[in-house]
């Protein structure tokens, strides 16, 4: 499997997460067990951190390679956005990640879910349609 079938494929198994965290939360029970939610936060942590390690690895250095200028700038860009929304993430993760701290949370929890995860689908969805075009 190619670099970027890869990466395409590493979208799809965050989104399903990303799935998966957002139904859960919809029912009240779920939120009051916390078992399931937090489980899956630190799936999707997990998996996370391997995308980037491999756009770490396998795409950011070819274009920051690049000799074409506006595609060194694009590699740039996407770059410090994603350490935006690493850190975003990682504060989310940090706060949710297991049940006594949701359950500590959960009034905020929906919210703080709904602005995280809009984040990451954004960018994944930027990704797909405008970054891994220029590969």
């Amino acid at each position: 499997m190619d670099n970027l079938s890869n990466l395409k494929r590493q979208h799809i198994e965050i989104v399903e997460l990303i799935n998966i965290i957002k139904d859960l939360s919809k029912n009240e029970e779920n939120i009051n067990e916390g078992i399931e939610i937090a489980k899956n936060i630190n799936i999707l942590a997990g998996k996370l951190t391997v995308h980037l390690n491999s756009e770490d690895k396998y795409l950011y250095p070819d274009l920051l390679k690049s000799s074409d200028l506006k595609i060194k700038k694009i590699g740039e860009d996407y770059i410090k956005e994603m350490g935006n929304i690493c850190d975003e993430f990682t504060k989310f993760k940090n706060k949710y990640n297991t049940k006594s701290k949701l359950l500590k949370n959960k009034e905020e929890f929906k919210s703080e879910l709904e602005i995280t995860f809009k984040l990451l689908e954004k960018r994944i969805d930027k990704e797909d349609r405008e970054l891994y075009k220029l590969i």
